[in-house]
């Protein structure tokens, strides 16, 4: 098919040689033609496409940032000729990798394993290949890219920390919830039968009453917790100061997953994370967050203030306002700490008005993690 610049060479070049013709100058009748041998020759020039097709598997899906992640691609030549091989262009995201094609028999296949880049955090779509063919002059192109392609998850970098930056967790024992994990010995409330529930958690005789089976919700009030709030407004972050906040959290929520301890992390833009979701799924939603234009601190804090509370409550920011600050102040009888993790590029803090909370002011990711950790295990 014709580029935008063929179109133009065929148009100009039509318009030029038929002016040439009534007008009587041979100069521009010249022209003209040329233009119009132009756009001949690179259709000529593409008739012998490669015909290819193409998978592709990426290993692994999922990958933390700056780990090796592969691409193997399975070319084969579907065509009745010989290809001459060349250079193709795989989509990565919103690049494009340049792959060397060999030359191939009919029917032929061959694997071309290629390293793909895991230093941005993302979620990142790995094809389809490009094996269009095109003249010199990119008059005439052939030929559209390969269907399919893969996804490739790359999640934040993870720092070594500990859950809480104070000791071990508190007996949390008092205000129960509905979050709170089930199993426990303590009695919450009852609920709706579901199945695959325990029959033994079923209470007969309110399930006789109601006409329907009801079973008890038992909750451990002494597992340990954390609150995470991650602001990703645009306007509070400078640089890729936002990416270290992202790595942060990951860190402080990887650290709780490990221990199988209960955490809630919230977004200003209103995404709610949580120990009941599998981790590779926590971590794929980390991979997606961006900077967003909605959402504000006062709605992360409103979705907040249903929380149970717990022994680590942490809000990551950047260069939030004084007023939003203070706002952490109404958690302070519900977390045994209080931490505000303030990111930019010269690692400044606005802290004023923020009573009895620990201020880590970080240029990088790595500058909070020593912080975090310092407090968790002084010397």
């Amino acid at each position: 098919m014709l580029t935008s610049a063929g179109k133009s060479f065929l148009v100009i070049g039509g318009i030029a040689a038929i002016a040439g013709v009534i007008l009587g100058y041979n100069t521009l009748l010249a022209l003209g033609i040329a233009l119009l041998l132009a756009v001949l020759i690179g259709r000529i020039w593409i008739v012998r496409r490669p015909r290819v097709s193409a998978t592709r598997v990426v290993s692994p899906e999922r990958v933390r940032s700056g780990r090796t992640a592969r691409s193997e691609l399975t070319v084969v030549n579907t065509g009745r000729r010989r290809t001459s091989g060349g250079i193709a262009l795989e989509q990565f995201g919103d690049t494009q990798i340049p792959l060397e094609l060999p030359s191939l028999e009919p029917n032929e296949s061959a694997v071309i394993t290629t390293e793909l880049p895991t230093e941005r955090r993302g979620v990142f779509r790995v094809g389809p290949l490009d094996v269009t063919r095109s003249d010199p002059f990119g008059l005439v192109r052939s030929g559209e890219p390969e269907e399919g392609a893969a996804t490739l998850w790359v999640h934040p970098l993870v720092h070594p920390v500990e859950p809480f930056p104070s000791g071990f967790a508190r007996d949390l024992e008092g205000p129960e919830s509905g979050e709170a994990l089930e199993g426990g010995v303590t009695f919450h409330t009852l609920r709706d039968y579901v199945r695959g529930d325990d029959l033994r958690q079923i209470h007969w005789r309110s399930s006789a009453r109601i006409n329907k089976l009801m079973v008890r919700h038992n909750v451990d009030t002494h597992q340990p917790r954390s609150l995470v709030i991650l602001d990703n407004r645009a306007a509070s972050y400078e640089g890729y100061a936002f990416e270290d906040a992202v790595r942060a959290a990951a860190s402080v929520v990887v650290a709780s997953m490990s221990r199988n301890f209960e955490f809630r992390l919230i977004t200003t833009d209103g995404v709610e994370l949580d120990q009941r979701m599998p981790s590779a799924k926590v971590m794929d939603r980390l991979a997606e967050v961006g900077l967003s234009f909605r959402g504000s601190i006062d709605d992360a804090f409103d979705l907040a203030k249903a929380d149970l509370g717990g022994v680590s409550m942490v809000l990551l920011t950047g260069t939030a306002t004084t007023e939003d600050l203070r706002r952490v102040n109404m958690f302070r009888d519900r977390f045994d700490v209080l931490t505000v993790a303030q990111f930019s590029p010269t690692g400044s803090e606005r802290s004023a008005g923020v009573r009895d909370a620990t201020v880590i002011a970080a240029e990088t990711s790595e500058d909070f993690a020593r912080a975090w950790n310092r407090i968790t295990r002084p010397s």
